[in-house]
């Protein structure tokens, strides 16, 4: 193994001194591809990512997470948060060529709304005041109105005090309706935005190159020529690149973190945060033997987490719940499922199910992924239950998890919107995101209530009350095998500049620049 290892880092770096046709480009490189570049249906991180390369929205957060302007140059806000008023920025361009109207963002709200789109976004509109009888893009809602080209005005019907945050959200990035109208499905492969780049080429199953848009005269101060996401490289692929000189920006293999603390400059180049990010196993509630809380609360008491930090390098904290420590002003929590085979077992049988029993558990087809299955493999099968794994690239693996009915169990992560916890207890657990978000078809009315009821409640200290003690009913449940919050790790090459790790969304590739000197 190791002359096989010795050969491909050779490789690597013979190929590093011949002529790289990206080596002006930052150079990143992932396993799979990017989902998808329709920022109506996108919602996980790699297309995230690059959609806000591709597209604006009317507000965005700060490096520190205050809500600030994108698409608005200004906004108000009237009538005690029951109405907004926006007004664009006159120099927003497509990369088409034409103006960003308030109609392109209106007509974007109304295309996550309607049913047909399949956004997985839209319950985050549905306070807009008629936003629930849209049932076509370009439909007319009464809470959308464009006052003049540039302004628009949004009322809500119902208390939504994370409205604006929602307007951050890539769901609500402008879009040009002719080219959605002449394309259709396909604006996914070729999406048009005002974003400071366009996807100038796509190569399925090798690389997205990202050009500047020649009409971008945004807030960001773009200096990259270019840009080129690299598919099929897993991550110690990914490693070797990146030490060979090949790539500027690539995530930690566990087995490299003593390597990178022992060495100084190693150490300079790596980029650390810690996140709103929680990684678990969804168990399918409406499958046997998960629609047993018994059966499910056994596979939390299974696990051993300390273990699992172990196989992770530091590269996580143990679970201390669904919503992460790091959440603005939310109670400190201990650890809800300490190890306990014993009780794990005495849970299974007084399941009827003492002889145990097999599942298969879906997973993402990663280096990372894999390690974190198999530990949970091997504990689980000390109580009695078997388990099969079935990795997936990441595109057939998210589609699978919101759409096949017949999955046991899946290995997921989910990194918040938004700093609030309802970005995590009300999108993943009421009863209303069953076939939307909610993937482990969780249903309690209890926890619905309490969801209804903080979501309309002003006191922030009543608010976090509830939320906390909905989670509280959520663990006890158990849809979750809860297991650890991940630790952002990613090295980034000596000329790479600007590489900021915001707290809740994928890093911001936009505004990077690259120099021969040492990193900033």
């Amino acid at each position: 193994m190791h002359w096989i290892l010795l050969f491909l880092g050779l490789a690597a770096c013979q190929a590093s001194d011949r002529t790289d046709p990206y080596q002006g480009y930052v150079r990143i490189a992932d396993k799979d591809d990017v989902p998808t570049l329709d920022p109506a249906r996108g919602y996980d991180t790699a297309s995230w990512q690059f959609e806000d390369l591709i597209f604006e929205t009317l507000l965005d957060y700060s490096e520190e997470g205050a809500l600030v302007g994108e698409l608005a140059e200004g906004w108000r806000e009237e009538s005690q948060g029951a109405r907004y008023v926006f007004r664009l920025r006159g120099d927003a361009m497509f990369a088409h060529g034409r103006r960003v109207t308030a109609e392109d963002v209106r007509f974007a709200i109304t295309r996550v709304l309607a049913p047909e789109t399949g956004s997985p976004g839209r319950d985050f509109f549905l306070s807009i005041r008629g936003a629930e009888a849209c049932n076509v893009a370009g439909c007319a809602v009464a809470g959308l109105q464009i006052i003049d080209e540039l302004t628009l005005v949004i009322e809500i019907e119902r208390p939504d005090f994370l409205f604006l945050h929602k307007l951050a959200l890539p769901f609500a990035s402008a879009v040009p309706p002719e080219v959605i109208s002449s394309i259709g499905e396909d604006f996914a492969l070729q999406p048009v935005g005002s974003g400071p780049f366009t996807l100038a080429e796509r190569v399925e199953g090798q690389r997205l190159v990202f050009l500047p848009n020649p009409h971008y005269h945004g807030p960001i101060q773009r200096q990259l020529p270019g840009l080129v996401r690299f598919v099929g490289v897993s991550e110690d692929l990914a490693w070797m690149r990146y030490r060979a000189g090949l790539l500027d920006i690539a995530a930690v293999p566990p087995a490299e973190i003593p390597v990178i603390a022992r060495d100084r400059e190693l150490s300079s180049l790596l980029r650390v945060a810690e996140t709103l990010r929680t990684q678990y196993v969804g168990l399918n509630c409406a499958r046997w033997p998960f629609s047993d809380v018994r059966v499910r609360q056994a596979m939390n008491y299974a696990v051993d987490r300390h273990k699992l930090l172990a196989v992770l390098r530091n590269r996580a904290s143990s679970a201390r719940g669904i919503v992460p420590p790091t959440m603005p002003d939310y109670p400190h929590r201990p650890e809800p499922y300490p190890f306990d085979p014993k009780r794990a077992i005495d849970l299974l049988r007084a399941a009827g199910l003492g002889h145990g029993f097999s599942a298969t558990l879906w997973l993402r087809n990663d280096d990372t992924a894999i390690r974190v299955a198999q530990s949970l493999q091997q504990d689980w099968a000390k109580v009695g239950i078997q388990v099969r794994l079935k990795p997936l690239a990441w595109g057939p693996f998210l589609d699978a998890v919101r759409h096949n009915p017949q999955i046991d169990l899946f290995l997921l992560g989910w990194e918040a919107d938004f700093p609030d916890p309802s970005n995590f207890l009300d999108v993943l657990f009421h009863s209303r995101q069953i076939g939307i978000n909610n993937h482990t078809a969780y249903s309690n009315p209890f926890v619905d209530r309490l969801l209804d009821e903080a979501a309309s409640t002003a006191d922030p200290v009543r608010r976090r009350e509830l939320y906390h003690q909905a989670e509280r009913q959520i663990l006890e449940d158990a849809p979750w095998v809860v297991l650890y919050h991940p630790r952002t790790m990613v090295m980034v090459s000596k000329r790479l500049r600007g590489l900021r790790l915001h707290p809740w969304r994928p890093p911001r590739l936009a505004a990077l620049w690259l120099d021969d000197g040492q990193p900033d």
